[in-house]
């Protein structure tokens, strides 16, 4: 099992992860052009829509990059199934939370 303290000490492995954070910032901001002249409402569902768009790319990148780490032996299986589980739980959030306030 890799420590967290050491995990990081790689210098690929922090370049591989700005790579991903900034990637996933670009994806993010490039989801969903902003309309001037939409209201209000249908704003805020873009606005919404553009951050789920993120969520899901980010929670992909991680389940695949875990998985890949594991498969090279820098992880171990057990934590590749915490992410997934957490990847899990954070994509269903959305769907939670609608469902608990639908009127």
């Amino acid at each position: 099992m890799i420590h967290s303290a050491s995990f990081w000490h790689s210098p690929r492995l922090r370049r591989a992860a700005r790579l991903g954070l900034i990637a996933s910032l670009v994806a993010l901001v490039l989801a969903q052009p902003a309309f001037a002249q939409l209201d209000i409402s249908s704003k805020a569902t873009t606005a919404v829509n553009a951050i789920k768009n993120g969520v899901k790319f980010i929670l992909v990148v991680a389940v695949l990059g875990s998985g890949v780490l594991a498969a090279f032996g820098r992880m171990s299986w057990t934590t590749v199934g915490q992410v997934l589980i957490g990847s899990i739980i954070a994509g269903l959030a959305t769907e939670v939370v609608d469902a608990l306030y639908q009127v």
